[in-house]
């Protein structure tokens, strides 16, 4: 590993603000100002534990007293401690701490306190503050003649006893030595003092000044050398001598006389800056003082002999063994050395041989695009080092709760000290205090407010777990409970800490005097973020004494419940914190506000209808049955309690709202009409008050507006229910009968709930919906069933829900809710409950066309269904002005028995043509189908009027083949129809069927099945209907061919052109048409062949149906699967499920009887073994067509 960057000048290391060696600028910029104070009757004037006066103007006049708190946690209060003198305050000021160097010092072993400038030393007894105006003594420094920039003086207190004041030593940066044997030479203007010169070298700078015992003084220097400052006194005055560290002389030396013993190499000191110097405690019985000295990464140690003389004992480069440390506990440590930039920053002893080292290193580069360079964040960490013979070892890491920032301001060293040694510890930043401890993970700091002040000192006050911090302010205590740090847990102490932070910035951010800042630390843990803010937020709603006061009004002790939870969450805000927060944290929080603003408005409805003289309290009553149900109903006030204790279950009282309902609405009298009245009130002031600040507050929760709230409580399917049966029993009392005056007036208030009632069901359906189409729901079993089952609930309620409004005088809001849920279908229908056609005379007409305006097609599409669905065309039609939007529709939602006007009204012949076509293959009634293949033939043929040189022959040839279906359809009729002509008295249809079926399917008498059937098919056809291809070939082979054989063949080309028709389907009913061809004709009688020719015998199989239907698909090129079958291929018969498909009207014990006619017909053809004689009859009909024979 390589070394450490080397120093670069003296600027470097220029005191600046402190007794430590100067460092890298290592305060970040604060904010200015102070926070918002929190305006309620919890404030922290009356409720945080400050004590202060009445009047708080008297604050700014006298400052904060003795006891007024700061800060306060379990671990550590803050408490005021003391004033500044005049002179130091006047001095301070309008100082500027980012130019003029500013140091400091509490003494807590003489009482004293120092603040230092360049040119001015400022000394008074701090104790004295505490009962009255200390007296405060001033001192002119040593003057370096081209100070460099930021440079202060070192100074030290030199103790005499409780007798006598405290001397002064005052040193320059370059070694200019002043001393006083009393501070009160200062009140006559210090000029009789004692000067020395330590004679540094050109370049070399004074580094540090400590205090090794009450008369010994340590003063190191930047290129590695130590002074020895000792006090000593002569003609009972005290004075000031010096010595640079070095071994004693040779006369005087053990080696000299004993030179075999001790004749070992001397050590000599390797130069570099000195950081940090720290004394152990002398020994008893120990010639010397053991002295440890921070050399850049380097620890030496010295012995400091009582005769006066110095030793190094050893030196050792401890860079690496550090820099690996660091690594190991701060993974995202830079790899490289020279990226990590390790510091050695100061050091403490804590034993002879432990001691702890405050170290920092290079965190990422700010990304600050204004500045030429983008300077290192540094962080900083504690090192407890145990010395072993030898060796060095890292005992632990710990890092320190703060960081610098390229914007840092108010430069100073940071400096460390020991408050209870191998417990705690703290470290002085420019703007902040930190407390360690050195026992477990607690940490904690304290932060100043303001831009103008800045830490001056730290006093450790020994025996005691306590600080003093001066600032250019004012003096702190803070006192640390070191059983409440020892009880610190590492599972939940983080979240216990941030939930510390976040309650002192409520209880003690907003007090004017208060110089603290509360922030969260860096590199803050999100579990123990969220974690602690839940916590907090839970105990705002608990009413729990440490956050909340308790108040005998209500009213204000919830208006400063919400003002702490508004406070909880600019706080997170305020710290950028709100990323670090998962989606369902941040709104957990959101939750808990909205259900306390939501309480607080229900306890205020609750005041105000107490107020009018109800009889009835509905509200006591839920809450009551509620608090009972869990064990809390021994409250005197179970309302107020509830309020105060239980307002996070808000929720889970609507279910015993719901229970009185039930109770009360046995009947619909007056009482039921109170109860339903209040049972509004509550449940819309809970809900609509919870949306309401849900919505108005979505972005302060950084949560997204189309963001879904996770499982919401306003939205529970018990909410959703309850809502739509107060709505139920709202309608049942409004539209009951009249009744009498006094009735009437009962109803009025609950049908102007109607609306709210309406809108609120709307918005809680709409909330779960959302909820349960969200990501987050679906890893929930039973989602998507409940998903389903609710949008059909909710489709069905919409328009449910919107006629009710309509019909009790809310039009408008029935409008403006269809309009809010995108329900066009419901707008439509309600847009046409008066009179409809034409158009230009519905009252709503104009209405009508801002929502085309507005919503274009998603409204045309359901306002054309509608007028679709209610057989409104004339209507649909008049709507001339947005012919665009009716091209949509038809495009999207084909409609050809409607679209062909509209696209012949356009021109759009192909499209009217086609749009017929498909229309006429489905049409029911003959007639129509007749009027559609006319129209859309002639449509066809009006593209060649339209300047088109060809049209489709195959779509002129499907219109040409269905009216000839529909020919077939007229001869058929009018053949069975006479059969009616003997008939001389009117019939009935079911006579004339009859009538037919017994004239025109005698060959079905003994096939009663089949002879139904075509009863069945007969009757359609007087009514006028469309037969299907495979009903028309039935009726065509049913009935008796004795006359006309012809028919057979008809059935057959009509199923060759029947492509619609599925495959087997069609086989089928070729199989069906040629088994009553075969079976048509006695081919027993055929067969006799004596005494008959060939001619003769070939005239008979001639004259056969066989025969006609040969010649007739003899010519046939692609011919489709079984248009021409032999007696085996025609047995097979169709299955009982295409029959049952095919005769939707029939019942199951007529469908087997239709399947044992086929049954019958297939085996009458297998017996009757007619192969050969379907090979001559075949033979013959190919002859004389001039065919060859089949082979």
């Amino acid at each position: 590993m390589s070394p450490s960057p080397p120093r670069q000048g003296l600027s470097k290391r220029t005191r600046a603000g402190s007794n430590q060696p100067q460092s890298r600028l290592s305060t970040p910029a604060r904010r200015g100002g102070v926070l918002a104070p929190v305006r309620d009757d919890d404030s922290v004037f009356s409720g945080s534990g400050m004590d202060v006066d009445e009047e708080g103007s008297e604050i700014y006049e006298r400052g904060p007293r003795t006891e007024t708190v700061f800060s306060k946690s379990r671990e550590m209060t803050v408490t005021f401690y003391a004033h500044l003198p005049l002179e130091v305050k006047q001095a301070l000021r309008n100082a500027d701490f980012f130019r003029e160097g500013y140091t400091g010092d509490v003494d807590p072993v003489t009482g004293f306190a120092v603040v230092a400038s360049l040119t001015t030393c400022f000394v008074w007894k701090y104790s004295q503050a505490l009962t009255g105006t200390p007296t405060c003594y001033i001192f002119s420094c040593p003057l370096d003649v081209s100070p460099p920039p930021m440079t202060t003086p070192f100074h030290a207190l030199v103790p005499f006893g409780a007798q006598r004041e405290p001397g002064l030593i005052i040193s320059s940066n370059i070694g200019q030595v002043k001393f006083w044997d009393s501070i009160a030479m200062g009140l006559a203007g210090g000029d009789n003092y004692t000067f020395l010169l330590l004679g540094l070298q050109t370049g070399e700078n004074v580094t540090s000044l400590a205090r090794a015992d009450a008369l010994t003084f340590i003063l190191s220097t930047s290129i590695g050398r130590l002074f020895r400052l000792l006090v000593t006194s002569s003609g009972g005055k005290y004075h000031l001598s010096h010595h640079v560290f070095s071994r004693p002389s040779s006369s005087l030396s053990l080696t000299r006389l004993l030179p075999g013993f001790w004749s070992v190499q001397e050590l000599q000191p390797q130069p570099g800056n000195i950081n940090a110097v720290a004394v152990c405690d002398l020994a008893r019985g120990a010639t010397g003082r053991v002295l440890w000295t921070l050399v850049d990464t380097r620890l030496q140690q010295w012995n400091m002999s009582i005769e006066g003389w110095e030793e190094l004992l050893m030196e050792e480069d401890v860079g690496d063994q550090t820099r690996e440390a660091i690594r190991k506990q701060f993974p995202y440590a830079p790899p490289e050395d020279i990226d990590l930039d390790l510091e050695l920053l100061d050091l403490k002893m804590q034993g002879t041989n432990d001691m702890v080292l405050l170290v920092s290193f290079a965190g990422q580069d700010d990304d600050i695009s204004m500045e030429v360079v983008a300077h290192p964040r540094r962080i900083y960490a504690i090192l407890s080092i145990r010395h072993l013979p030898g060796a060095f070892h890292v005992l632990k890491v710990q890092a320190v709760p703060y960081q610098s920032t390229s914007s840092s301001g108010a430069p100073m060293h940071p400096r460390l000290q020991t408050v209870v040694p191998a417990k705690l510890v703290a470290v002085q930043f420019g703007d902040a205090v930190t407390i360690c401890s050195q026992e477990n993970d607690y940490m904690d700091r304290l932060e100043l407010k303001s831009t103008s002040d800045r830490t001056l000192g730290v006093g450790v006050i020994e025996r005691e777990s306590s600080l003093l911090v001066l600032t250019a302010a004012t003096m702190m205590k803070t006192e640390i409970d070191l059983d409440e740090v020892a009880r610190f847990h590492p599972e939940t102490g983080r979240a216990t800490l941030i939930k510390s932070t976040m309650t002192k910035a409520i209880l003690y951010g907003s007090l004017p005097e208060n110089p603290l800042h509360f922030s969260f630390p860096p590199e803050i843990d999100e579990e123990a973020l969220m974690t602690g803010a839940e916590q907090l937020s839970e105990a705002v709603l608990e009413s729990d004494p440490e956050v909340v006061r308790v108040h005998h009004d209500l009213n204000s002790q919830m208006t400063g419940r919400k003002e702490r939870l508004s406070f909880l969450i600019k706080f997170i805000n305020d710290n950028s914190a709100l990323t670090k927060m998962s989606q369902r944290s941040r709104q957990t929080l959101a939750t808990d506000a909205e259900k306390l603003y939501a309480a607080h408005q229900l306890w205020q409805r609750h005041n105000e209808i107490r107020r009018s003289g109800h009889a009835r309290d509905l509200l006591y009553d839920a809450v009551y049955h509620y608090m009972s149900s869990i064990g809390e109903g021994h409250h005197e006030d179970s309302l107020r309690a509830f309020l105060r204790l239980r307002v996070r279950d808000l929720g889970s009282l609507l279910p015993h709202v719901d229970e009185l309902v039930h109770r009360a609405s046995s009947t619909l009298n007056g009482n039921s009409a109170e109860v339903i009245d209040q049972a509004n009130q509550i449940v819309l002031t809970i809900l609509q008050c919870a949306h309401n600040y849900r919505q108005f507050n979505l972005g302060v929760y950084g949560i997204g507006v189309n963001e879904p709230m996770i499982d919401p409580w306003t939205s529970q399917p018990n909410v959703i229910d309850l809502v739509n049966e107060l709505f139920l029993l709202t309608t049942q009392l409004v539209e009951a009968g009249a009744g009498d005056a006094e009735a009437a007036s009962t109803k009025r208030l609950p049908r102007s709930q109607l609306s709210d009632l309406a809108s609120t069901l709307f918005r809680c359906v709409q909330e779960r919906l959302d909820w349960l189409d969200s990501p987050s729901a679906a890893e929930q079993s039973g989602v998507e069933r409940e998903r389903s089952e609710l949008k059909e609930q909710f489709r069905q309620l919409r328009p449910e829900v919107l006629e009710t409004l309509r019909r009790n005088e809310f039009a408008n809001e029935a409008f403006k809710l269809a309009e809010d849920y995108h329900d066009f279908r419901s707008l439509a229908s309600l847009c046409h409950k008066g009179k409809v056609y034409p158009p230009q005379e519905n009252p709503n007409a104009a209405r009508i066309e801002a929502y085309i305006e507005k919503f274009k097609e998603a409204f045309t599409t359901e306002l054309y269904h509608w007028y679709i669905e209610h057989g409104e065309l004339r209507t649909l039609f008049a709507q001339q002005d947005h012919i665009e939007y009716m091209d949509l529709f038809f495009a999207e939602h084909p409609h050809p028995g409607i679209s062909w006007l509209h696209d012949l009204g356009r021109g759009r012949f192909a499209l009217a043509s086609q749009a017929l076509l498909s229309e006429a293959e489905h049409a029911p009634e003959i007639a129509s189908k007749q009027l559609m293949l006319s129209m859309g033939k002639l449509s066809h043929l009006a593209q060649l009027h339209e300047g088109q040189t060809s049209i489709s022959q195959d779509v002129l040839d499907a219109f040409h083949d269905g009216l000839d279906f529909v020919s077939v359809h007229e001869t058929v009729t009018e053949d069975l129809k006479k059969a009616l002509a003997s008939v001389r008295q009117r019939q009935s249809l079911e006579m004339q069927v009859e009538t037919i079926a017994q004239q025109k399917a005698m060959n079905l008498g003994n096939r009663r099945a089949f002879y139904n059937v075509f009863k069945h098919l007969v009757r359609l056809l007087l009514q006028g209907k469309a037969l299907s291809v495979e009903d028309m070939a039935d009726v065509l082979t049913l009935k008796d061919n004795y006359e006309y054989v012809g028919d057979y063949v008809t059935a057959l080309h009509l199923l060759a052109r029947a492509e619609t028709i599925p495959s087997e389907r069609r086989l089928n009913a070729f199989r069906n048409v040629w088994r009553r061809i075969l079976l048509h004709d006695d081919w027993n009688m055929i067969r006799q062949t004596a005494g008959v020719t060939d001619q003769e015998l070939n005239e008979r199989l001639r004259s056969t149906a066989l025969y006609a239907a040969l010649q007739a698909v003899a010519h046939k090129k692609d011919r489709p699967q079984g248009y021409k079958l032999t007696p085996e291929e025609a047995l097979d018969i169709p299955p009982q499920e295409e029959i049952e498909l095919r005769l939707p009207s029939m019942s199951p014990e007529e469908i087997l009887a239709i399947e044992r006619d086929y049954e019958r017909d297939s085996r009458a053809l297998h017996d009757l073994d007619l192969m050969d004689i379907y090979r001559s009859v075949e033979q013959i009909a190919n002859q004389d067509l001039g065919l060859p024979d089949s082979p």
